[in-house]
């Protein structure tokens, strides 16, 4: 064989080789001079990460403009005490233009209002801090007592009784005047309010110490009943006087009676005492000393009344 036949073979066979080591591992991601030991195994999934929730943006966020307000009260033991409480605009203003209901029976509602029990429940804690000693427990509820009564009452009809200085718009007038059951924060930030004002705010503050409390409806007032079994204080110089509802003892309970004594202008805070547990017999309404109340549960549920249904007959030729 001649050499130049040789020649051309030899440079085939070298282009072969070259493309075997070299073109085809570079094509394939293979390292050059690498043997491959098999299947390249899968690797394995990263870990599951859970997404982040998103934020949920509270309805009346902190940083809002809120309403200060500053209460000095008389506790049961004479001393005096400040207590602050701050409530969101947005919170109030929604409560404000939210309709009122006119059938009183559904006004426990106000008192269990979601959106106010947070501030019901820091407030309660201040001014009633939780106790170990059952001794305690009636002075703890009595300073509860004590402070809703100090806030000082103003009708309905007033507009000196609201913050904004006018009526609200959805204060409903009635005969005799104007009515507007307000909820619990509405009756802290304008700082005073009339008794059914009172006993909405002081039954929400009871609730959320878990005490069972309902309304009392006479013609021209409004308190509350407070449950206790066996309550029969040995102190009492008066005789405590409850209600039956359910087969359930429920005491009487003064919103806004306090007796100030020698107020003088001026002075921090009110001196006097308040309405005790079961105490009808001294407050200036005659209602309050002989009738029974209407009880109204907090978590009244109005029920469709019973109805006769009869046919009516139709006019002649009538379809």
């Amino acid at each position: 064989m001649d050499w130049k036949d040789v020649i051309p073979v030899l440079a085939g066979g070298l282009v072969i080789l070259v493309v075997a080591l070299v073109v085809k591992p570079a094509l394939l991601g293979e390292p050059i001079g690498s043997v491959s030991p098999g299947p390249v195994p899968t690797p394995a999934p990263p870990a599951y990460v859970p997404p982040t929730p998103a934020p949920t943006a509270t309805p009346f966020p902190e940083e809002g403009e809120v309403y200060t307000r500053t209460f000095r009260w008389t506790a049961i033991d004479g001393g005096v005490h400040t207590t602050q409480v701050r409530v969101p605009e947005a919170l109030f203003l929604e409560h404000r233009a939210t309709p009122r209901f006119a059938d009183a029976l559904a006004w426990g509602r106000y008192a269990l209002a979601d959106a106010d029990r947070p501030f019901l429940a820091d407030l309660a804690g201040r001014i009633a801090p939780p106790t170990a000693n059952p001794e305690e427990e009636y002075y703890r509820l009595m300073n509860l007592v004590f402070f809703v009564q100090q806030i000082p009452y103003a009708p309905d009809n007033s507009t000196a009784s609201y913050t904004e200085g006018v009526l609200p718009r959805h204060a409903r007038h009635v005969k005799g005047g104007v009515e507007y059951p307000r909820y619990p924060v509405e009756t802290l930030v304008d700082g005073k309010g009339d008794c059914e004002d009172a006993a909405i705010l002081m039954a929400g503050l009871l609730d959320v110490l878990d005490y069972d409390a309902v309304l009392l409806r006479y013609p021209d007032h409004m308190a509350i009943g407070i449950r206790m079994e066996g309550f029969n204080p040995y102190y009492a110089k008066y005789t405590p006087r409850y209600f039956v509802h359910e087969g359930k003892h429920y005491y009487y309970l003064e919103g806004t009676g306090f007796v100030a004594e020698n107020v003088t202008p001026g002075s921090p805070a009110l001196r006097g005492k308040p309405f005790p547990i079961g105490d009808t017999q001294d407050g200036p309404l005659q209602s309050v000393r002989s009738r029974t109340p209407e009880i109204i549960p907090l978590r009244y549920i109005i029920e469709p009344a019973g109805y006769h249904i009869r046919p009516v007959r139709l006019p002649a030729g009538g379809v």
